[in-house]
């Protein structure tokens, strides 16, 4: 990837976590979409009447979910990051609070489904 620190480049070590956090967000978005194609797979076998693949749908369907709303919260740490450094990093105390507590407020929206049921 153009731009895209990669693991032992000699690039900025402050760049390299935010970017590590898109590449995280970029994955589970690619996991969201293959379950969503998983989803479609279940959905038909229920169809056929196949046993247990509407209760499959349902939970592929609420595992594509969880995915999406973890990519989106790992992409706005990854925002708040690029911020962080932007306002000259941790020896920023004004900026590392504000980073601190945009932390804490997404930690509060990270998925609290365990998708085990």
């Amino acid at each position: 990837m153009s731009g895209v620190s990669q693991p032992g480049d000699a690039a900025s070590p402050q760049l390299a976590y935010a970017d590590q956090l898109r590449q995280q967000s970029a994955t589970c978005r690619l996991l969201a979409e293959k379950q969503r194609e998983n989803t479609a797979v279940f959905e038909g076998f229920a169809e056929r009447g196949l046993p247990g693949s509407a209760e499959m749908a349902v939970r592929s369907d609420r595992s594509a979910r969880f995915l999406v709303l973890l990519a989106s919260v790992i992409a706005e740490q990854a925002i708040a990051h690029d911020e962080l450094m932007a306002a000259g990093g941790p020896e920023n105390s004004r900026a590392y609070v504000e980073y601190e507590a945009t932390t804490r407020r997404l930690r509060a929206l990270l998925p609290t489904d365990t998708l085990t049921d």
